[in-house]
């Protein structure tokens, strides 16, 4: 018989419970704002029971149980008998983290721990037994699994029943001690482990091939429950473990600070008591710092989310439309071999000296290159995903920055559809996090100070992708009180990084808020505060040679757009010679090529140099003092201008001479050669010699200093 291959299937439970998973996220946070969306439900309903079926399948059972539970919830809420209050929307968004930290798990091959599932499946079963007072209970008897009032004192116990196999024999029936236990409590949930029944030729109907994993609420004590087990007591394995007392309930925080050794488990414990913050509690009471408690936070977030990023990275779906264009242009390509496989076996049948000739050869390799530039084409879109599938985790960070901020604001999402290279769209997670982040924490008033301004105290973030040739772009627009120009410029000229003479544009003046470490916030939070984001957004998306704006008005909001590349491949490009070295200019930047006259050509305040072109003044750029080589040709009437441009308007940029235009593969540099801001990648030319891509915006900016 052939083996499984369990890795493989493992593999394919990974990607299909991210996307159920992300489905599942979504649609909570939808369903909290339509709770009567009858369709939404029953999508968010079949997501759970995808990854709870696929997991069961695959024998991970504690997924498939854990799922269960949230299956068990959203039913209840299909049958009508819950409403999907915020509460139960929390518990299962908390419940939707802790799935995808055990997909994760599956994915890098370590162990989950599971009893870490113990404080949500408790909550689980309270909203399901309607024990949690603030959810509005529809049904008091939910499934039955109500049967005793709730209790201030009411303890939950986990109970595992191993009775002896010949247990029928002697005349007990297992399902009585289940109905006495129903007497002293509650049973919340059971399992019988059937594991051990043996095939139908060894089965013995007289044997007891089952146990049990009880979950049981009760306010009696471990000596009560185990009087209902005296007469099966010999020859049975019991155990009955209160669960709330052990540190297996521990939050992930608080086991962390232990390990760290920061605190005892007994602080933990004393601090759960207290119903606050676990990390409050503890700096409230001087067993950890602020710095501890934010390290760990740090850590414990980065278990959560960076781990289940990187798994989600390997691999890509592919749009079927996209996949049968790209096998069609495949078949085109085996078309044109066989005519030239034809054409040459006709030429050697001929007899005399028959030759093929240019124009059947030209003919052949016009049909190659057009197959070729579409397969290029093709390749490239399959590698194009829509930034709605990032947008879309945008919701929950809004929601709950939202909470914690004390402010309303409603994100409002438009062009999802529009695509970028999946390297791009991995890699600005991070910088769309802190514009909202920051937006929110000092954009947005709170909703009495948006009230005396005349606005709604509901405050909107827009988020909208669109595409401008071969860029797109990414807004990140509030309604909040904009960006404080005097602010910046006092903080600026008060830590040295500007003098106080010194007269700045507006532009030049809200870029400050891009260096490191700058911020004019007046306290540091948890959100922002400490002049990390904004370095970190610009920083990140020059590195995938993209830029950002600032556009702000003063209480009427601020907008900060995104340039992306569409990809970070294959260009277009100009390939220019200066003195013995060619470069690429990418030719999404150039607007046309020169050769100026010498009158054209001027100096301006005796330093910076302009060309004429037709009654435009356009700074000059001498390509060879920027990327500082000996030139071939010093003078831009000798040489050729290259007019590019960009966001702050066009740029002459002088070279040698033009070679050619050619599509060019992007590399990077590596550590071979260190960072340049004006050299964006290098390249390997179709002769095989090595070129430098420049990056326009850093030749820019070097240039005019």
């Amino acid at each position: 018989m052939k083996t499984m291959d369990f890795k493989k299937l493992h593999s394919i439970f990974i990607e299909e419970s991210q996307e159920r998973l992300a489905e599942l996220e979504s649609g909570l946070l939808q369903l909290e704002r339509t709770p009567d969306d009858k369709e939404l439900l029953n999508t968010i309903f079949r997501a759970a029971h995808t990854i709870k079926g696929s997991s069961g399948t695959l024998g991970l059972k504690d997924i498939s149980k854990f799922t269960h539970n949230m299956e068990e919830i959203l039913d209840l809420m299909r049958e009508g008998r819950l409403s999907p209050h915020k509460e139960i929307i929390n518990t299962l968004l908390d419940s939707t983290d802790l799935i995808k930290e055990m997909v994760e798990s599956v994915a890098s091959d370590t162990v989950f721990d599971f009893t870490r599932c113990n404080s949500l499946v408790e909550r689980m079963e309270e909203i399901r037994a309607g024990d949690r007072q603030v959810i509005p209970i529809i049904d008091q008897d939910i499934k039955g699994l109500k049967t005793t009032p709730a209790s201030s004192e009411l303890r939950t116990f986990r109970i595992i029943f191993i009775p002896p196999q010949d247990l029928f024999k002697r005349g007990i029936d297992p399902a009585i001690i289940l109905d006495d236990l129903k007497k002293i409590g509650t049973v919340a949930n059971i399992n019988a482990d059937t594991n051990n029944i043996p095939p139908l030729k060894d089965f013995n109907p007289e044997n007891l091939y089952l146990k049990w994993d009880i979950c049981f609420k009760t306010d009696k004590d471990e000596e009560e429950i185990r009087k209902v087990f005296e007469f099966v007591e010999d020859g049975s394995k019991i155990k009955i473990i209160p669960a709330s007392s052990t540190q297996k309930d521990m939050p992930l925080i608080g086991k962390m600070l232990v390990e760290e050794g920061v605190v005892s488990p007994k602080d933990i414990e004393e601090a759960l008591r207290a119903q606050k913050k676990l990390g409050e509690i503890l700096v409230e009471q001087g067993k950890a710092t602020p710095l501890q408690i934010e390290k760990v936070l740090k850590k414990q977030e980065g278990i959560k989310s960076e781990s289940f990023k990187s798994s989600v990275s390997s691999t890509i779906r592919v749009d079927l439309e996209k996949l049968d264009r790209l096998i069609n242009i495949v078949g085109e390509m085996v078309i044109i071999n066989s005519m030239f496989q034809q054409l040459v076996s006709d030429k050697q049948e001929t007899a005399g000296d028959a030759k093929i000739t240019v124009e059947q050869l030209n003919a052949i390799f016009s049909q190659l290159t057009r197959v070729s530039k579409d397969i290029q084409e093709n390749t490239m879109s399959l590698r194009m995903l829509p930034v709605g599938d990032v947008f879309r985790r945008f919701d929950r960070l809004v929601r709950e920055l939202s909470v914690s901020e004390n402010k309303k604001i409603q994100l409002v999402m438009s062009g999802e559809e529009t695509e970028l290279d999946k390297g791009v769209l991995e890699k600005i997670t991070d910088p769309l996090v802190h514009l909202i982040r920051n937006s929110i924490d000092h954009g947005i008033e709170a909703p009495k100070e948006r009230l005396l301004k005349g606005k709604t105290e509901t405050a909107i973030i827009h988020l909208t992708a669109y595409q401008l040739g071969n860029s797109v772009y990414i807004d990140v627009e509030d309604d909040g009180r904009g960006l404080n120009k005097e602010k910046i410029l006092e903080k600026a000229v008060s830590r040295g990084i500007i003098n106080g003479n010194k007269e700045l544009t507006d532009e030049e003046i809200y870029n400050l808020i891009f260096l490191p470490g700058f911020s004019t916030a007046d306290r540091v939070t948890d959100v922002s505060g400490r002049g990390v984001g904004m370095d970190v957004v610009k920083r990140n998306i020059e590195s995938l040679n993209g830029s950002v704006f600032i556009r702000t008005r003063h209480d009427a909001g601020t907008t900060i757009s995104i340039k992306l590349p569409l990809t970070l491949a294959i260009i277009d490009g100009i390939t220019v010679l200066i003195g013995n070295e060619t470069f690429v200019v990418p030719m999404a930047s150039v607007v046309e090529s020169i050769r100026p006259r010498k009158e054209d050509v001027q100096t301006i305040a005796e330093k910076e140099e302009v060309v004429n072109v037709r009654g435009e003044f356009i700074p000059l750029i001498r390509l060879y003092e920027t990327m500082n080589i000996m030139p071939g040709k010093k003078e831009p009437w000798d040489g050729i201008v290259v007019i590019v441009g960009t966001e702050n308007g066009k740029y002459c940029l002088m070279a040698d001479e033009i070679l050619g235009q050619q599509q060019v593969v992007i590399k990077n540099l590596g550590r071979a050669m260190p960072k340049v801001s004006s050299v964006a990648g290098g390249t390997i030319l179709g002769n095989g010699m090595v070129a430098l891509v420049l990056d326009v915006h850093g030749v820019v900016e070097k240039g005019i200093k």
